[in-house]
């Protein structure tokens, strides 16, 4: 099952029984307030889905803020900080943060266990991200809508320099890649992807990303891996390539990823000499 379906079928599923419970709401004595809590969940659901963590904790964050603000009428109201209010707010809190954070982290690590089930060879080990080769496919697949549509995308290469891993343990290097392949998955959008190359660095592709775009996720993504690994500024190099202005740079990227393939001539002559061989 590819993520889009499988985002589409949470959508459809938890937004269904969303929308049964505010139905359910009105023919009971649940105020204005509370049914429009309820339909938030929706938003979080969508943002948790669709965006991921990061997504899905702006979206709580944001459905928090609204439903304490309609909760604060009540509270005016003669009524007080009462303790079933303030369970009342928690409750809904939580349950914003639960889906929004809670469920954009299952959602991120989902979409690359659909993709390694599909094809086992397609993450890879140390990072759990993308592998070179699914990687290079999608960038293959996402340059030639370019050319057919003309629809801009960007891509960031994220370099790290090999000090960094020098004379430390495999498993702390292995850690410290897994570190940053999350970083990066968690601070880019579901429909973005990450892939880490055979070399070690990691490979963002961005659709419908114009090149002012991919410069800012450049300038964020930098930041946010020299951060992670505490590394000085010139230990992590970040590269934006974007089309249409850089095609050609992107083209000898993706010439660089595809993998060596035999010539058919060659595989010909190779199984005529092995018959020869045979009948000799």
């Amino acid at each position: 099952m590819k993520y889009s379906r499988f985002e589409q079928l949470v959508l459809a599923v938890g937004g269904a029984a969303i929308l049964a419970t505010v139905a359910f709401s009105f023919k009971s004595t649940s105020t204005l307030a509370e049914i429009l809590g309820q339909v938030l969940l929706i938003v979080v659901l969508v943002g948790a889905v669709h965006w991921g963590r990061n997504g899905g904790f702006i979206a709580a964050v944001a459905a928090s803020i609204i439903y304490i603000v309609m909760r604060i009428p009540l509270v005016a109201n003669d009524v007080g900080l009462t303790t079933d209010i303030v369970l009342l707010i928690a409750t809904r809190v939580i349950a914003y943060g639960l889906i929004g954070i809670v469920g954009g982290e299952l959602c991120g690590r989902i979409m690359y266990v659909f993709a390694n089930l599909e094809d086992a060879n397609s993450t890879d080990e140390w990072s759990r991200v993308y592998n070179q080769k699914f990687i290079s496919k999608s960038l293959d697949s996402l340059m030639g809508q370019h050319k057919r549509y003309q629809t801009p995308f960007s891509i960031v290469v994220v370099s790290m320099a090999p000090q960094i891993f020098a004379e430390l343990r495999v498993s702390r290097q292995k850690y410290l890649v897994r570190k940053v392949a999350d970083h990066i998955r968690n601070d880019i959008r579901m429909v973005d992807e990450v892939g880490r190359l055979d070399d070690g660095r990691f490979l963002v592709m961005l659709p419908q990303t114009p090149r002012d775009g991919g410069a800012v996720v450049a300038d964020r993504l930098g930041q946010g891996v020299r951060d992670t690994l505490a590394a000085k500024c010139e230990s992590i190099t970040v590269v934006a390539l974007s089309a249409p202005e850089n095609v050609d740079e992107i083209d000898a990227i993706l010439n660089e990823l595809r993998p060596e393939e035999t010539p058919e001539a060659d595989i010909q002559l190779d199984r005529r000499s092995s018959d020869s061989q045979s009948l000799a």
